[in-house]
């Protein structure tokens, strides 16, 4: 079988975290199946600053080929759209027409977010009759969110729509987008596959910090609300001691500033960008992980955590009820930072009543690479036995 992954988020030379989650999912089918994955990047007005347009990696059965094209704006909204987009899809379709006279067509296209890959995926099911599925990981389908699909153009909307209408099966990281998207588009089935973890890198560690440790990693951009840990970790200061945070991630010079400013300089370390093995090992020696997001679909953080067995704090968005439960952590309400702080002083004072290595095991069982990249060749080999006519 071979399968070409159209992608819209993937790591590259200019964002190396951008998708990466998707990319665990391609070395996770990779298992099963070759992947070959079709990523492609604007890289601005200066050419010099690539010395090749096209960068091809190869790892076991996963072949990656992330394409840069360089675009200059003109100060003109309308006319950069039209550029822009005229510029990327003749790009891909080049890319795609000589790839495809190189090494054959694939027997299925697997879109990661619908647009725009999932425009040239219509385009490869008109041109050559090879069906297309959609997995679909952004959050961009509530209102609450401030860059969302209905606040896109009348045009965007009704591209997407399209783009799911022609899909042969579309699947989501969890539950609760997937039957939002059945709300909008009408979708008569959809197949709920998980985020993956690399449970050879995600696992229980031997040791713990002497002093109970907190831990969290992110983006640090609005949605995650560091903000609001921070002014609850001024708070849980007056009533426990011995305590400490470890944040990683994308910090800012006003988190720093705000950190200070509430007198947490001794009792917070930030780590700056970590990698996934990094962050394993501050997992590892930390007793829980605390979010406190305003919005989230299914955050891999909080599985990748689960796989090393911290007990979690997260709030009650998105798709994160379907991985915290009583067993493995606690819910909080999004914003309330009364219900935070009780739930890092409960955290603190019950944290023998979890079990890490029952909390290890039971998520090593539902989001490892093997469990997951089954589910999604299983539902390849539906789709193709769907689609080939029968020979009788």
């Amino acid at each position: 079988m071979k399968v070409l992954w159209l992608v819209n988020w993937y790591p590259n030379k200019f964002n190396p975290f951008d998708g990466d989650f998707i990319q665990r999912h391609a070395k996770a089918v990779s298992k099963y199946s070759a992947i070959t994955v079709i990523h492609i990047v604007q890289y601005g007005p200066q050419i010099e600053v690539l010395r090749k347009k096209v960068e091809i990696k190869e790892a076991e059965n996963v072949k990656e080929y992330i394409i840069y094209f360089a675009f200059k704006r003109t100060g003109i909204p309308l006319l950069d759209k039209i550029i822009y987009n005229g510029k990327y899809y003749l790009t891909y379709r080049r890319f795609i027409r000589n790839h495809f006279k190189e090494a054959g067509l694939p027997d299925l296209v697997h879109v990661h977010v619908p647009m725009k890959s999932g425009v040239i995926a219509k385009w490869i099911k008109k041109k050559w009759s090879i069906p297309y599925i959609i997995s679909e990981h952004s959050s961009a389908y509530y209102k609450l969110i401030p860059d969302n699909y209905f606040n896109r153009s009348a045009y965007y909307r009704h591209t997407v729509s399209g783009i799911f209408k022609h899909a042969a099966k579309v699947t989501t990281v969890s539950k609760v987008l997937g039957k939002r998207l059945q709300e909008i588009f009408r979708l008569p089935s959809l197949l709920v596959i998980h985020n993956v973890v690399d449970t050879n890198v995600f696992f229980p560690g031997e040791n713990q910090s002497p002093v109970f440790r907190f831990f969290h990693a992110s983006t640090m951009n609005h949605p995650k609300n560091v903000e609001g840990i921070l002014n609850v970790l001024a708070k849980l200061k007056s009533q426990r001691v011995n305590w400490e945070c470890i944040l990683a991630g994308w910090e800012t010079p006003q988190l720093r500033q705000l950190a200070a400013s509430l007198g947490l300089d001794k009792m917070v370390r930030w780590t700056g960008i970590l990698s996934h093995e990094q962050v394993a090992m501050e997992m590892q020696y930390a007793h829980a992980l605390v979010m406190f997001s305003r919005y989230e679909n299914f955050p891999c953080v909080i599985i990748e955590a689960l796989c090393c067995g911290l007990p979690v704090i997260a709030t009650n968005v998105g798709g994160i009820p379907e991985a915290v439960n009583d067993s493995n952590g606690w819910l909080v309400q999004s914003e309330n930072e009364g219900e935070l702080l009780e739930a890092m002083i409960r955290m603190i004072d019950n944290y023998d009543s979890f079990n890490r290595y029952e909390i290890a095991k039971d998520a090593e069982k539902k989001y490892n690479y093997s469990v997951i990249g089954k589910q999604f060749y299983s539902l390849y080999q539906q789709v193709l036995t769907q689609t080939i006519p029968s020979a009788f």
